[in-house]
């Protein structure tokens, strides 16, 4: 049976917005770490010169001064990832079922259609943005990141930046005799000494399971117990709904400030499983001072050009963090927008980063 207009217009509305209301926010993550900024080139150029702490050495007055040493400038280009998400009008049966109805010449339909699309759209760039914080904590893990269409970036992190401690202390989860502390003050000993950081505040970041493990070991239970220094300040988590990261206190070791979050935040894989952004055995420490950027390369667009009285279209590269276009085949009546990103995760301090494993 045939619907009038106004009650399909009012079954259009109300599925969109329910629809809208199931669309799943990203949070921000390991994103506070990259600030983003985009670039015109394809191809993103990173100029690295580590640091050294050498000294003066004094000598007499009136001769030759001592020669300056400056570290090797290395130069690395990178082709960042190239992501690119569809949607076709055909697929869509809101649009389908409108069409259907011969009602697009209406314009309060035409509205809803392109709200519609457009909503359909925004999920596509949350597909892109899941994708940068799978980037960003692939850097922070591994120093690696993995692609399926393309030659994997490594980083090559320090192998004494990764580090698992069961060969040490041991694993949290055995908590008489793991010394969680302890594993920390290693790391920030390699952020001063190796990293070179110069600040008093480091972020140590795990899951839920690796802080319950820790304090639930016997030199966190007695650290936590001191009655005349606080060394320990572990409170009620508080939960910041921009990052998706939940802070619960911090820790005095040695002449830092630790603070402790937790950051359990995931995603649906492209097999439908449910993958974390942290793996769950994995702890993240990341001093003040660490430097890193979210860069995104420039995107393939096509303009119009007139060559000896002949418009043609050519193609240009555009600056932008996410470029929409729309695309159309009059042979097979296939049309759509098209979402491009090309995002690369780049931790200029590389050294700054330490990873332990600390669960098996």
């Amino acid at each position: 049976m045939a619907i009038s207009l106004l009650e399909h217009s009012n079954l259009l509305t109300s599925k969109v917005v329910g629809k809208f209301e199931e669309v799943i926010p990203v949070r921000a993550g390991f994103g506070g770490f990259f600030p983003e900024e985009t670039t015109p080139s394809l191809e993103v150029d990173v100029e690295v010169q580590r640091d050294n702490d050498l000294i003066a050495v004094d000598v007499q007055r009136f001769t030759e001064g001592n020669p300056g040493k400056t570290s090797k400038i290395t130069e690395h280009k990178y082709i960042p990832p190239f992501y690119k998400q569809e949607y076709y009008f055909h697929t869509d049966s809101v649009y389908i079922n409108t069409i259907a109805q011969g009602v697009m010449t209406n314009p309060n339909i035409n509205r809803l259609l392109a709200q519609n699309a457009l909503k359909n759209m925004t999920k596509e760039r949350l597909k892109i943005e899941r994708a940068i914080r799978k980037q960003q904590a692939q850097v922070l893990q591994t120093g690696i990141v993995t692609l399926t269409n393309g030659d994997n970036i490594d980083y090559r992190r320090k192998a004494g930046s990764i580090v698992d401690i069961s060969g040490g202390t041991g694993y949290w989860s055995v908590s008489a005799t793991a010394k969680p502390l302890d594993d920390i003050q290693n790391g920030l000993r390699f952020l001063r000494d190796v990293g070179n950081s110069s600040s008093g505040v480091v972020n140590v970041v795990m899951r839920s399971e690796g802080l319950n493990a820790m304090m639930a070991t016997t030199q966190f239970k007695e650290e936590a117990d001191f009655r005349r220094v606080e060394r320990v300040n572990i409170s009620m988590p508080q939960f910041d709904e921009a990052t998706g990261l939940a802070f619960h206190g911090q820790l005095g070791a040695g002449d830092f400030v630790v603070n402790l979050w937790t950051y359990n935040e995931k995603y649906t894989d492209a097999n439908g499983a449910t993958q974390y952004y942290l793996d769950l055995n994995k702890v993240v420490m990341l001093p003040g001072d660490f430097q890193g950027k979210t860069v995104f390369g420039g995107l393939m667009a096509a303009n119009d050009l007139n060559i000896g009285g002949v418009t043609t279209m050519v193609p240009s590269v555009v600056e932008a963090k996410y470029l929409m276009r729309s695309f159309a085949n009059e042979r097979t009546l296939q049309s759509g927008l098209e979402m491009t990103s090309a995002p690369i995760v780049i931790p200029f301090t590389i050294d700054k980063i330490y990873t332990m494993q600390v669960l098996a």
